[in-house]
């Protein structure tokens, strides 16, 4: 089986003051990272025979990421099947720690992450110009959309819509498929929930939205409707629990959580934002510093493959192969987000100099709404 341990804020204070340098320092380097829509795919190195072969000298897996632990088990517990003799050890962490700790870990020549996944675009911006990641292209990338590489090394794991959660029971018939719905009629959508700004999934998925719709929808909720939360369990809870009767814009991780969850399964319900979806881009890298560079490298070839594509669909993230036609009834892909919404209704957010450097002013824009 494969190890989990998630860490608090608290636990990771270590790291705070290589966070806050590390994040600063996103921003002030934005202006020399080209947009992802240069990035072109490569040929993958090396041959998996040789991958596997090193493999089996390696100490195990080890990943510092941001997704949920229950969703990520589902997909490493199926690499380890497919695998059996690398052992995985994850660590569910806040965004800026991913980063900070891999950093001051390979600076002491600790034992430190060989994968990092994280939905933070500007710590990924960082991360390149601070050459964290090997420059590794896994197999079959000419098999998915350009998006799919953002810089060396860096891609993305999942592409994750923003979506809406609510409590069916409280809302009756009504399905609330639009943000612009949401916000016009405070009679039925009175209690809302939601990403905070300071969240980066929040920011990322608010940002998108905004460009395709503006600030208007989110005026009109204002503060006295939304409480604000950190994490998509806290919603979940408030939802369940009455306290809110929708949340927006909110994970797709989500969707596994409610399957898995008898009590959620009876209450809530999930459904695509038919106005705007932002696409979330979930990022991974190999890192340079690790000591099992080829089980990595092996997980990356894993995820991208038809089988790890049914995996991720499977684990409630977004398969987004193209032509993929996944099995037993799962629609979590791009091309069902893309036809629940219409294409022209999707933004994909990318790692990207306007991103970084719109954060300040978006962050203090939403803080003046909602306080």
């Amino acid at each position: 089986m494969s190890r989990f341990t998630s860490r608090s804020r608290r636990a990771a204070a270590f790291t705070s003051v290589l966070a806050a340098a590390l994040a600063a320092a996103a921003l002030a380097g934005a202006s020399t990272i080209r947009t992802a829509a240069a990035a072109k795919p490569v040929k993958a190195n090396p041959p998996v025979a040789k991958l596997i072969a090193q493999s089996k000298k390696e100490s195990g897996l080890i990943v510092y990421g941001n997704a949920p632990s229950a969703n990520w088990k589902v997909v490493t517990d199926a690499f380890k099947a497919k695998y059996p003799w690398i052992g995985v050890t994850s660590y569910d962490l806040d965004n800026n720690v991913i980063f900070s700790k891999y950093a001051s870990e390979a600076a002491q020549g600790s034992r430190t992450a060989d994968l990092l996944v994280s939905s933070a675009p500007n710590l990924w911006i960082y991360a390149r110009k601070q050459r964290y990641l090997q420059d590794f292209v896994p197999g079959g990338l000419e098999k998915f959309p350009a998006f799919v590489k953002q810089y060396k090394g860096v891609f993305v794991l999942s592409p994750d819509p923003a979506i809406v959660v609510y409590n069916r029971r409280l809302l009756g018939s009504k399905v609330p498929t639009r943000l612009s719905t949401i916000a016009s009629d405070s009679g039925t959508y009175d209690k809302l929930t939601g990403y905070t700004v300071d969240n980066l999934f929040g920011y990322t998925a608010l940002w998108g939205y905004v460009q395709k719709r503006g600030w208007s929808n989110l005026q009109r909720i204002g503060k006295d409707r939304l409480r604000s939360a950190t994490g998509v369990a806290q919603q979940l809870q408030l939802l369940a629990q009455g306290a809110a009767k929708a949340a927006y814009l909110t994970s797709p991780t989500a969707r596994f959580t409610i399957e898995q969850n008898p009590q959620y399964r009876e209450l809530l319900a999930w459904v695509y934002m038919r106005d705007t979806t932002p696409l979330v881009p979930r990022g991974i890298g190999v890192t340079r510093k690790g000591a099992s560079p080829a089980s990595a490298k092996l997980f990356l070839n894993f995820v991208y493959s038809v089988q790890g594509q049914q995996i991720m669909c499977e684990a409630g993230f977004t398969a987004f192969r193209l032509k993929f036609k996944p099995k037993n009834g799962c629609k979590n892909t791009l091309a069902q987000v893309y036809a629940k919404v219409g294409r022209k209704n999707v933004i994909f957010v990318p790692f990207s100099q306007k991103f970084v450097n719109d954060r300040p002013k978006f962050q203090a824009r939403w803080h003046q709404i909602f306080g």
